[in-house]
Protein backbone atom coordinates (compact mmCIF):
# COMPACT_ATOMS: atom_id res chain seq x y z
CA UNK A 1 0.00 0.00 0.00
CA UNK A 2 1.12 3.49 -0.78
CA UNK A 3 2.26 5.36 2.08
CA UNK A 4 0.17 9.29 2.01
CA UNK A 5 3.21 11.44 1.79
CA UNK A 6 2.80 15.17 3.25
CA UNK A 7 6.16 16.62 3.52
CA UNK A 8 9.07 15.57 1.37
CA UNK A 9 12.47 17.60 1.46
CA UNK A 10 15.69 16.71 -1.01
CA UNK A 11 19.16 18.19 -0.25
CA UNK A 12 18.04 20.97 1.85
CA UNK A 13 20.96 23.29 2.33
CA UNK A 14 21.14 26.88 4.51
CA UNK A 15 23.76 29.09 5.14
CA UNK A 16 23.39 32.00 7.78
CA UNK A 17 24.08 35.23 6.32
CA UNK A 18 27.47 35.38 8.11
CA UNK A 19 28.75 32.44 6.48
CA UNK A 20 28.14 29.37 8.67
CA UNK A 21 26.28 26.48 6.67
CA UNK A 22 23.94 24.98 9.40
CA UNK A 23 22.50 22.44 7.23
CA UNK A 24 24.17 20.19 4.78
CA UNK A 25 21.63 18.46 1.98
CA UNK A 26 19.06 17.64 4.27
CA UNK A 27 16.48 14.52 2.69
CA UNK A 28 14.15 12.84 4.14
CA UNK A 29 9.88 12.60 3.94
CA UNK A 30 7.10 12.67 6.50
CA UNK A 31 3.94 10.24 5.92
CA UNK A 32 0.29 12.03 6.51
CA UNK A 33 -0.39 12.23 10.36
CA UNK A 34 2.71 11.20 11.93
CA UNK A 35 4.59 12.75 14.36
CA UNK A 36 8.70 12.71 13.99
CA UNK A 37 11.14 14.45 16.57
CA UNK A 38 14.18 15.66 15.07
CA UNK A 39 17.12 15.41 18.12
CA UNK A 40 20.74 16.59 18.22
CA UNK A 41 23.11 18.12 19.72
CA UNK A 42 23.00 22.03 20.53
CA UNK A 43 24.10 23.68 17.12
CA UNK A 44 23.17 20.65 15.05
CA UNK A 45 20.59 22.80 12.93
CA UNK A 46 17.01 21.36 14.58
CA UNK A 47 15.49 24.85 15.49
CA UNK A 48 17.08 26.11 11.46
CA UNK A 49 15.22 23.00 10.15
CA UNK A 50 11.72 23.64 11.51
CA UNK A 51 11.67 27.58 11.13
CA UNK A 52 12.27 26.29 7.30
CA UNK A 53 10.23 23.61 6.80
CA UNK A 54 7.42 26.26 8.63
CA UNK A 55 7.80 29.14 5.87
CA UNK A 56 9.76 31.34 8.37
CA UNK A 57 12.80 31.25 6.38
CA UNK A 58 13.76 30.78 3.13
CA UNK A 59 15.93 28.31 1.14
CA UNK A 60 16.28 26.45 -2.02
CA UNK A 61 15.76 23.01 -1.71
CA UNK A 62 12.16 22.56 -0.09
CA UNK A 63 9.84 19.92 -2.10
CA UNK A 64 6.64 20.04 -0.69
CA UNK A 65 3.24 17.75 -1.08
CA UNK A 66 0.85 19.27 1.54
CA UNK A 67 -2.19 17.64 1.16
CA UNK A 68 -5.15 20.47 1.10
CA UNK A 69 -7.82 18.88 3.80
CA UNK A 70 -11.56 20.73 3.81
CA UNK A 71 -11.84 21.90 7.19
CA UNK A 72 -15.10 23.39 8.59
CA UNK A 73 -14.34 26.35 6.99
CA UNK A 74 -12.92 25.13 3.88
CA UNK A 75 -9.25 25.99 5.34
CA UNK A 76 -6.26 23.17 5.06
CA UNK A 77 -3.08 23.05 4.15
CA UNK A 78 -1.49 25.41 6.69
CA UNK A 79 1.28 24.94 8.42
CA UNK A 80 1.22 26.26 11.96
CA UNK A 81 4.75 27.33 14.15
CA UNK A 82 4.63 26.62 17.98
CA UNK A 83 8.02 29.09 19.44
CA UNK A 84 10.35 28.02 22.49
CA UNK A 85 8.62 30.81 24.30
CA UNK A 86 5.06 31.56 24.22
CA UNK A 87 5.83 35.49 24.87
CA UNK A 88 7.46 35.39 21.30
CA UNK A 89 3.96 34.16 20.27
CA UNK A 90 1.64 36.08 22.76
CA UNK A 91 0.69 39.22 20.72
CA UNK A 92 -2.73 40.25 22.47
CA UNK A 93 -4.12 41.49 25.62
CA UNK A 94 -6.71 38.77 26.33
CA UNK A 95 -6.49 35.01 25.34
CA UNK A 96 -9.32 35.20 23.36
CA UNK A 97 -7.79 37.79 21.13
CA UNK A 98 -4.85 36.17 20.61
CA UNK A 99 -6.21 32.50 20.08
CA UNK A 100 -8.52 33.88 17.18
CA UNK A 101 -6.24 36.79 16.05
CA UNK A 102 -5.15 34.61 12.37
CA UNK A 103 -8.81 33.86 11.65
CA UNK A 104 -9.97 37.42 12.37
CA UNK A 105 -7.56 38.95 10.38
CA UNK A 106 -9.04 36.52 7.70
CA UNK A 107 -12.27 38.23 7.36
CA UNK A 108 -13.80 35.13 9.39
CA UNK A 109 -17.18 36.41 11.24
CA UNK A 110 -16.18 37.14 14.82
CA UNK A 111 -19.40 35.23 16.74
CA UNK A 112 -18.04 32.07 14.73
CA UNK A 113 -14.55 32.58 16.06
CA UNK A 114 -15.66 33.27 19.42
CA UNK A 115 -17.05 29.83 19.29
CA UNK A 116 -13.97 28.58 17.47
CA UNK A 117 -11.89 30.12 20.27
CA UNK A 118 -13.79 28.14 22.82
CA UNK A 119 -13.44 25.14 21.47
CA UNK A 120 -10.16 25.50 20.75
CA UNK A 121 -9.06 26.22 23.92
CA UNK A 122 -10.95 23.39 25.26
CA UNK A 123 -8.80 21.09 23.80
CA UNK A 124 -5.98 22.27 25.38
CA UNK A 125 -7.03 22.53 28.71
CA UNK A 126 -7.68 25.96 28.71
CA UNK A 127 -11.79 26.11 28.78
CA UNK A 128 -13.03 29.29 30.57
CA UNK A 129 -9.92 31.17 29.72
CA UNK A 130 -11.11 33.33 27.28
CA UNK A 131 -11.18 37.09 29.23
CA UNK A 132 -8.01 36.05 31.33
CA UNK A 133 -4.78 38.37 30.17
CA UNK A 134 -1.74 35.93 29.08
CA UNK A 135 0.55 38.08 31.78
CA UNK A 136 -1.75 36.68 34.37
CA UNK A 137 -0.87 32.48 33.32
CA UNK A 138 1.69 30.38 33.78
CA UNK A 139 4.65 29.84 31.35
CA UNK A 140 2.86 26.10 30.99
CA UNK A 141 -0.26 27.87 30.69
CA UNK A 142 0.75 30.29 28.38
CA UNK A 143 2.68 27.45 26.33
CA UNK A 144 -0.58 25.54 25.69
CA UNK A 145 -2.56 28.91 24.87
CA UNK A 146 -0.33 29.41 21.54
CA UNK A 147 -0.91 25.87 20.67
CA UNK A 148 -5.06 26.79 20.64
CA UNK A 149 -3.94 29.46 18.24
CA UNK A 150 -1.79 27.07 16.06
CA UNK A 151 -4.78 24.50 16.28
CA UNK A 152 -7.69 27.00 15.53
CA UNK A 153 -6.41 27.14 11.78
CA UNK A 154 -6.95 23.06 11.44
CA UNK A 155 -3.22 23.10 9.75
CA UNK A 156 -2.23 20.07 8.19
CA UNK A 157 1.40 20.06 9.43
CA UNK A 158 2.34 21.50 13.15
CA UNK A 159 5.94 22.50 13.79
CA UNK A 160 7.06 22.51 17.63
CA UNK A 161 10.18 23.80 18.80
CA UNK A 162 11.65 22.72 22.45
CA UNK A 163 7.44 22.24 23.31
CA UNK A 164 8.06 21.28 27.06
CA UNK A 165 11.32 23.37 27.65
CA UNK A 166 10.24 25.46 30.73
CA UNK A 167 7.51 23.06 31.78
CA UNK A 168 7.55 21.22 34.96
CA UNK A 169 7.10 17.76 35.24
CA UNK A 170 3.00 17.83 35.65
CA UNK A 171 2.79 20.55 32.60
CA UNK A 172 5.26 18.33 30.47
CA UNK A 173 2.44 15.06 31.44
CA UNK A 174 0.30 17.39 30.26
CA UNK A 175 1.12 18.50 27.14
CA UNK A 176 2.28 15.16 25.79
CA UNK A 177 -1.07 13.77 26.45
CA UNK A 178 -2.80 16.98 24.51
CA UNK A 179 -0.18 16.41 21.68
CA UNK A 180 -0.58 12.52 21.34
CA UNK A 181 -4.38 13.43 21.40
CA UNK A 182 -4.02 15.74 18.22
CA UNK A 183 -4.29 13.93 14.56
CA UNK A 184 -2.07 15.89 12.83
CA UNK A 185 1.12 15.51 11.13
CA UNK A 186 3.75 16.73 13.76
CA UNK A 187 7.35 17.63 13.17
CA UNK A 188 9.30 18.55 16.64
CA UNK A 189 12.69 19.12 18.11
CA UNK A 190 13.51 18.00 21.50
CA UNK A 191 15.73 16.83 24.06
CA UNK A 192 12.67 15.67 26.31
CA UNK A 193 13.55 12.05 25.52
CA UNK A 194 10.90 10.91 27.95
CA UNK A 195 8.22 12.83 25.53
CA UNK A 196 9.59 11.61 22.55
CA UNK A 197 9.52 7.87 23.21
CA UNK A 198 5.58 8.18 24.64
CA UNK A 199 4.37 10.55 21.37
CA UNK A 200 6.86 10.58 18.29
CA UNK A 201 6.73 7.74 15.69
CA UNK A 202 10.00 8.55 14.19
CA UNK A 203 13.46 9.95 15.20
CA UNK A 204 15.11 11.64 13.26
CA UNK A 205 19.32 12.45 14.39
CA UNK A 206 20.78 15.75 13.16
CA UNK A 207 24.47 16.54 14.39
CA UNK A 208 26.59 19.30 12.52
CA UNK A 209 23.25 20.31 9.96
CA UNK A 210 23.55 16.69 9.01
CA UNK A 211 21.40 13.77 9.08
CA UNK A 212 22.82 11.21 10.72
CA UNK A 213 20.43 8.39 10.86
CA UNK A 214 16.55 7.67 11.53
CA UNK A 215 14.77 5.10 13.00
CA UNK A 216 12.26 3.86 16.03
CA UNK A 217 12.62 5.85 19.47
CA UNK A 218 13.57 3.21 20.92
CA UNK A 219 15.80 1.89 18.56
CA UNK A 220 17.24 5.24 18.49
CA UNK A 221 17.30 6.29 22.15
CA UNK A 222 18.41 3.48 23.67
CA UNK A 223 21.34 3.03 21.29
CA UNK A 224 23.97 3.98 23.65
CA UNK A 225 27.09 4.84 21.81
CA UNK A 226 25.10 6.43 19.14
CA UNK A 227 24.01 9.10 21.42
CA UNK A 228 27.01 9.21 23.43
CA UNK A 229 28.66 9.90 20.16
CA UNK A 230 26.19 12.43 18.86
CA UNK A 231 26.63 14.39 22.06
CA UNK A 232 23.19 13.21 23.48
CA UNK A 233 24.24 10.70 26.32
Amino acid sequence: MKTDIELTISDLNYTYPGGVKALDRISFSVARGEKVAIIGPNGAGKSTLLLLLAGLLRADGISESIRRRSGPEGRGGERAFLFQNPDDQIIATTVEDDVGFSLLQKGFDPDRVREMVEAALRRVHLGGYEDRSPQEMSFGEKKRACLAGCLIGEPSILFLDEPTLGLDPRETGQLRKILKEIPRTMLLSSMDFQMISGLADRVILLNSGKVVTTGSPEDILSDRRLMETNGLA
